[in-house]
């Protein structure tokens, strides 16, 4: 991912290399003002000293800025490329991915993760190269001063190094468990905002403050497990740097004392030991970045790996036209858990026939509307439309051909054009307007302050429950599809203005294939095909008449649910 910033990450590297060769400059510097500027009293000389001190303080000062700027620059591009790819891969991923993670997951995963990785690499990567050159180099000043000093002195760094190794072998999984405790964290906040009517409905904010806190507690010791760990590590690394200052003092002194080596030498050897201690504690502090960014890659990179099931064929084509013919062979679904959804499906759909789809919970409706536009591939038989396998026509193609009204009717939280013309960006106001009326929502949108301009907000609140379905029916309308799919549509909107929409889809629905997941009556008798589901298989097929006049499962179900709609439809009461 950083690979295209690379020249950004050197020109970085590079000024960082010079900020440091600054710090290595400033002790040579002082042991010249001790040993010849002040010993022998050349104020001319030390006047020079001053001054190339002080071009070195700017210079250094210049360098780290740019060095910072550039070095955040490649990590925030990084950080941009991966939410980018992340977001623009998950558009691709099939309905069965979102079924089994949890939205607060992905959107920890989104945010949190992404910045572990962009503050590593916005800052921990170079500064570790750096480190590593900055003790090598200490070492190497240390060993041409005097080989014995150097020793002596760098006899704890081992102990040092060993305590940070062990360290990140301690911290990367403790980080694991704090990125994950994050994702179930947010993942209950997520659901609880969602649902917050819900919550309030049942008056069981108690409860769900119960469940936060039993998360966040979570959260808490694992922060705490981890902090633990830095407490054993951090503390104990001062002690034993400090170690390297005591011997320095005790021994330094020593040779300055038996002309080992001069005052000014000692002073500037006080300056360099900051080379061996400072590289190592603050490598460990830079672990610490470095294995926050390795527990969230993997979160990462997870969603990135995982293939979509669902992706257009080689060989697909786009279809201009579509007339709707519909027909099913032999399909079979069953979900990710081994649960059959459909069991050997066979269906043929004329174009410009209605088709009401019934059923009870789990029967398989809403899995058999799923397959048409490919939310779901099934695992055997096949399904065309106008003759084509719909695997070898495009994705996107596909589904520009097929209007749906899902019963969990979504808005997004923009205004009522920009929802209404979602399926046909480039839609006129004439085109939007006329999709509306006929969904018996114009007069509605009309009485709003600002018209098609209303905004919405989050999930279409502010709208009641038919309001947001006749928007939504105004939506699908709108693409013109030569498919159009309704998932109990109509569910959430009085008869009356049931009848209206229906009356006023009528003539839009001619020529077009139709299926309609539908509990009324009036919608069933329409249909020119009543399809009955049972446990993902077709047990009746037929008009209404015909279904009931064959004392099956259709009318058990007539019996029970429809027949007290057929009596009031005939005494005019709906």
């Amino acid at each position: 991912m950083l690979r295209p910033y690379i020249f950004t990450t050197i020109f970085a590297f590079v000024l960082m290399l010079l900020f440091t060769l600054m710090d290595y400059i400033f002790p040579y510097i002082l042991k010249q003002i001790l040993d010849i500027g002040i010993t022998e009293g050349n104020m001319e000389y030390l006047s020079k000293l001053i001054s190339i001190m002080f071009l070195a303080i700017i210079g250094r000062t210049i360098f780290g800025y740019f060095q910072g700027y550039f070095m955040e620059q490649a990590g925030q591009k990084v950080s941009y490329d991966l939410r980018n790819k992340l977001y623009a891969h998950m558009q691709s991923l099939s309905f069965s991915f979102f079924d089994q993670h949890h939205t607060g997951q992905i959107m920890s995963r989104m945010t949190g993760d992404i910045e572990c990785i962009r503050n590593f690499l916005g800052f921990g990567f170079i500064h570790l190269l750096v480190c590593f050159i900055n003790f090598t180099a200490t070492v190497v000043i240390f060993m041409v001063i005097n080989w014995k000093l150097a020793i002596i002195v760098m006899l704890p760094t081992p102990v040092l190094v060993f305590l940070f190794i062990k360290f990140g072998k301690r911290i990367n999984p403790a980080w694991r468990e704090v990125r994950e405790q994050m994702g179930k964290l947010t993942s209950v906040l997520q659901e609880n905002v969602t649902g917050i009517r819900v919550v309030k409905a049942f008056a069981r904010e108690p409860f769900e403050k119960d469940k936060f806190n039993e998360r966040n507690i979570g959260s808490f010791n694992e922060n705490m497990k981890r902090a633990a760990i830095e407490a054993d590590t951090f503390p104990l690394a001062e002690m034993i740097s400090g170690l390297n200052f005591l011997l320095l003092t005790i021994f330094g002194g020593h040779f300055v004392i038996n002309d080992q080596i001069t005052l000014g030498t000692f002073m500037a050897l006080q300056w360099y030991i900051f080379g061996l201690i400072w590289p190592i504690r603050f490598a460990g502090w830079l672990v610490n970045l470095l294995q926050q960014a390795l527990a969230s890659a993997p979160r990462i990179f997870e969603i990135l790996d995982t293939a979509p099931e669902i992706y257009d064929m080689p060989e697909a084509e786009e279809i201009e036209e579509m007339e709707g013919h519909v027909v099913i062979e032999g399909v079979s679904y069953s979900f990710p858990d081994g649960t059959p959804g459909l069991k050997n499906i066979n269906l043929e759909v004329p174009p410009g026939e209605i088709v009401a789809i019934i059923g009870g919970t789990g029967s398989g409706k809403s899995t058999l509307i799923g397959v048409l536009p490919r939310f779901y591939d099934p695992d055997s038989g096949k399904i065309l439309i106008d003759g084509i396998d719909i695997k070898s026509i495009k994705l996107s193609n596909l589904r520009s051909h097929i209007g749906m009204v899902m019963q969990e009717t979504f808005l997004f939280s923009d205004t009522i054009r920009e929802n209404i013309a979602y399926g046909k960006p480039d839609a006129t106001q004439e085109e939007i307007v006329n999709a509306a009326k006929i969904a018996q929502i114009h007069d509605f949108i009309e009485g709003l302050p600002d018209g098609y301009d209303t905004r919405v907000g989050e999930r279409g609140v502010g709208l009641s429950g038919g309001q947001k379905q006749r928007v939504a029916i105004a939506r699908a309308i709108l693409t013109n599809p030569a498919i159009i799919i309704l998932d109990e549509a109509t569910s959430s909107v009085d008869t009356a203005t049931e009848k209206a929409i229906q009356a006023s889809m009528k003539e839009i629905m001619k020529g077009r294939t139709v299926f309609v997941i539908a509990q009324r009556l009036s919608t069933i008798k329409n249909a020119d095909k009543i399809i009955v589901l049972e446990d993902g298989q077709i047990v009746e097929t037929g008009t209404h008449d015909e279904l009931i006049n064959k004392e099956g499962y259709y009318s058990k179900i007539y019996e029970l649910q429809f027949k007290g709609q057929e009596i009031m439809l005939k005494a005019n009461l709906v």
